[in-house]
């Protein structure tokens, strides 16, 4: 039988509650659904096609992060342009007649359904972020579950209007890769093949597919689901190739999901754009469809500021600072568990390539004692209080050791820098093994007793989960469940409290207010009611009677607990009542 527990504590106005912390009846049997592979990019651009090419095939690999349960893919027919808006497709739907995946290992073909059917329209002009796709479950496969490092390939045919357009933005010029807009009538192969795609007559390549990202749930905790947020210089710009240099993609972000063997995958999903500024990321007007992608992820990187202080360095660090913890804001209310900062690289002139120090001159601003500095240190400021989880020293690798206001040189041109201001390729290969050892470096998912007691300093007490190792009278299992420690005076607030609202419309309430570790799936919580103490039944939030709200979804900004309130309907016939939470682990 599994351990049970129960907090009680007195409240005023007649009223005798029991603490609860969590979303009634949650349990963490099932993972949330995650980025679960490589591979998915949001577009930068339309692409219109010759009118007679009305039909597209594009076929892109991804490499999985982690064994998973299921997989599904999400479509997008919107863009993010160099500067402005988000812009949907306001010329015309984009279907997709067939999708399916492709197992690399074997060459089973498994095909995608959207609510059961074969077909998908993305309709213009839509605000919708993304479509997804029914999820498949790893039962579908024949042979071993799905795996860390293995590769499924993603096959997408569909359609467009005579001088229609499509969003392009995933990599499809990797190794065996393709995207190709053709005459329908040339087309006589069937769908759910394997293999490459094949040359069909008048057909027309282009090196980027339609924009997607790779989901699924892993068949448990503990892996990272990475995305990227900022601009060019996270987009990989400066590293651009064709055939893509590795199976991830280009960049120094999608270059970290692999090691040196092309192995060990990281989960990553690249939410970036050339020329775009964390201003517009913040500002509703320009961004609305990015955010929802968030709860997707556990980690977060964001490099957004190069183009907030702008080359003429004309930005303000303050107003900077404020945009980007605004982001991180954003992210923590969406779930995401650690953040990543990058240090703003260096911005300089150069009469020879980038090839020495003595050539370089910094941009105005950017220069020792500037913006740029005044930002970074704003930036080891934030993170000293708490405000993201891991500042990513760039300067290390790619500046100069001497001049960190200077691109590191070593007598060739474009050693670390493929302009002004962006990485090259050399420089993206030194800097991803910088970003992956950081990635490998986070916890996540949280998600058992024993991890969470195992950063508990227990002051040599009781740390099993019915102990109580300050004798405050508060187990330590609901210690765990309310995400507060076990040891020590918890913060004012950090306990359930309670209340009888009489001022809110539809009342008298009785108002409870806790906190709910986001993290904990090992244990099954109940809040229970009771008119004596004697009998107790379940409560379950209506809408009606009973309100369940979020007061914070993240209450200590760090991803762990969110703040929750219910209010419960005072019976007029019997005001008096009782409360308890229930943990079960």
């Amino acid at each position: 039988m599994p351990a049970a527990s129960s907090l009680f504590s007195r409240i005023f106005l007649g009223l005798l509650a029991g603490a609860f912390a969590l979303s009634p009846m949650l349990s963490g049997a099932v993972e949330p659904t995650r980025i679960v592979a490589t591979g998915g990019r949001i577009a930068y651009t339309f692409y219109t096609p010759a009118a007679a090419n009305t039909s597209f095939w594009q076929r892109t690999p991804h490499k999985l992060g982690g064994p998973v349960a299921e997989m599904q893919v999400g479509f997008m027919d919107w863009m993010y342009p160099t500067s402005g808006a988000e812009t949907p497709n306001v010329a015309n739907d984009v279907t997709i007649s067939q999708a399916w995946l492709e197992r690399a290992s074997t060459g089973q073909v498994v095909p995608l359904l959207f609510n059961g059917l074969r077909t998908l329209v993305l309709p213009m002009n839509s605000t919708t972020p993304y479509w997804l796709s029914d999820p498949i479950p790893s039962a579908s496969w024949t042979g071993p579950p799905p795996a860390k490092d293995e590769v499924f390939w993603l096959h997408v045919k569909g359609s467009i209007p005579s001088g229609g357009k499509t969003p392009v933005g995933t990599p499809a010029n990797f190794t065996g890769a393709k995207c190709i807009f053709y005459p329908p009538a040339n087309d006589t192969h069937n769908p759910d093949m394997a293999g490459a795609v094949p040359a069909i007559t008048g057909q027309a390549a282009r090196s980027q597919g339609l924009p997607l990202i790779f989901l699924g749930r892993f068949t448990g905790p503990g892996h990272l689901s990475v995305i990227g947020v900022g601009d060019s210089i996270l987009d990989g710009t400066g590293d651009q190739a064709n055939p893509a240099p590795v199976i991830s993609g280009y960049g120094f972000f999608n270059r970290a999901a692999l090691d040196s063997s092309g192995g060990n995958t990281i989960a990553v999903f690249n939410l970036t754009r050339h020329g775009q500024t964390a201003y517009s990321w913040i500002t509703p007007s320009r961004q609305t469809r990015q955010r929802p992608f968030l709860k997707f992820a556990n980690v977060m990187v964001e490099e957004y500021g190069t183009n907030d202080l702008g080359q003429g360095g004309t930005g303000n660090p303050t107003e900077m600072l404020a945009r980007v913890e605004g982001i991180w804001s954003a992210a923590r209310a969406e779930g995401i568990q650690k953040i990543v900062r990058t240090l703003l690289m260096p911005r300089t002139d150069s009469t020879n390539e980038w090839s020495d120090l003595a050539g370089q001159t910094p941009k105005p601003g950017w220069g020792a004692g500037g913006k740029r500095d005044d930002f970074n240190d704003g930036l080891v400021a934030a993170g000293q209080a708490g405000k993201f989880d891991l500042l990513l020293d760039t300067l290390d690798v790619l500046a100069d050791s001497a001049d960190r206001n200077r691109w590191r040189t070593n007598g060739s041109p474009n050693y670390t820098a493929a302009d002004d201001a962006h990485v090259s390729r050399s420089g993206n290969e030194l800097l991803a093994p910088h970003l992956r050892n950081a990635l490998l470096s986070l916890t996540v998912d949280r998600s058992d007793y024993a991890s969470w007691a195992g950063d508990v300093d227990w002051r040599e007490q009781d740390p099993t989960p019915g102990g109580d190792a300050d004798g405050d009278g508060v187990e330590n299992i609901i210690s765990y469940a309310l995400d507060v420690p076990p040891v020590g005076s918890a913060a004012v607030g950090a306990l359930p409290t309670g209340t009888l609202d009489t001022t809110t419309a539809g009342g008298p309430w009785h108002v409870f207010t806790f906190r709910e570790n986001l993290e904990a799936r090992d244990i099954t919580v109940a809040a229970e009611s009771s008119p004596d103490l004697a009998t107790w039944t379940p409560v379950t939030p209506d809408g009606t009677t009973a309100i369940l709200e979020t007061i914070s979804a993240n209450v200590d900004g760090d991803g762990t607990a969110a703040l929750r309130r219910i209010r419960l309907k005072q019976d007029p016939e019997n005001p008096h009542r009782f409360m308890r939470l229930r943990v079960e682990h």
